[in-house]
């Protein structure tokens, strides 16, 4: 399963830097403004990969934030 960070005209750059680099494993502040940039310009970014139930939480936590997540499954 993967979550995917979507675009929304609501959160600023600063805060979903914030957001991702505190709450995402292995995500520092340089790698959340890439990815908060790729969202800005192309809609959506995969962000995070994982398995249930720890996938559920972290797409739970963000939701919290504000940011504007989907929960995707992986094809095979």
């Amino acid at each position: 399963m993967s979550l995917y960070l979507m675009n929304d005209n609501v959160n600023s750059f600063d805060y979903v830097i914030h957001v991702l680099s505190s709450m995402l494993p292995m995500c520092n502040s340089l790698r959340a403004e890439q990815i908060a940039r790729l969202v800005h310009d192309s809609g959506e970014c995969h962000i995070h990969t994982g398995y249930p139930p720890s996938i559920y939480i972290l797409y739970a936590q963000l939701q919290k934030t504000g940011l504007s997540i989907k929960l995707k499954l992986d094809k095979k």
